[in-house]
């Protein structure tokens, strides 16, 4: 099976991103992935598109995450991450944080994105990406969980409060 990548240029923890968790599960359950079982919350702010993605890292990439400015960006320039860029921040992060306001009313998770670069600027790939593997994992039994759903589906747990 080929790799997923869990972390993005932008600093989003792709781990937790709906399309990725659903694409994984229908691998290893060797069935179809269905538009129907990703949370409304987050399907009625996207394009609709096959449920296929392996990370924005990757060739094999959701429809709705190709043409992102960041990646686009990072791929041209080289880097792992914007941070990485000597140009960082930029026009097109600083664009981003001007409007996040309004991205964070339908997609939450999105708020996440700037405190994300700035804790991987800090603190490095490798801590940042542990920490969001504990962060997004079921603290009753360790299943990885999504951006927007409210409990675990192995065993039940409730999820208190927003993750970013």
């Amino acid at each position: 099976m080929k790799e997923f990548i869990e972390d993005s240029y932008c600093g989003l923890f792709c781990g937790a991103c709906e399309i990725m968790l659903a694409y994984k599960k229908s691998l290893s359950t060797n069935s179809e992935a269905k538009w129907e079982d990703i949370p409304k919350e987050f399907t009625d702010h996207i394009s609709e598109g096959e449920i296929r993605c392996r990370g924005c890292k990757t060739d094999d990439v959701y429809v709705g995450c190709k043409g992102c400015q960041i990646r686009v960006c990072a791929i041209g320039k080289g880097v792992e991450f914007c941070t990485d860029c000597p140009e960082y921040p930029c026009q097109i992060t600083e664009a981003f944080k001007s409007a996040i306001e309004e991205y964070k009313k339908v997609l939450p998770h999105t708020e996440a994105i700037i405190a994300n670069l700035e804790d991987i600027k800090k603190s490095g790939r490798e801590k940042w990406i542990s920490d969001q593997v504990k962060l997004w994992n079921c603290p009753e039994c360790g299943e990885r969980f999504g951006w927007y759903q409210k409990k675990c589906v192995k065993c039940g747990t409730e999820f208190k409060k927003e993750r970013g």
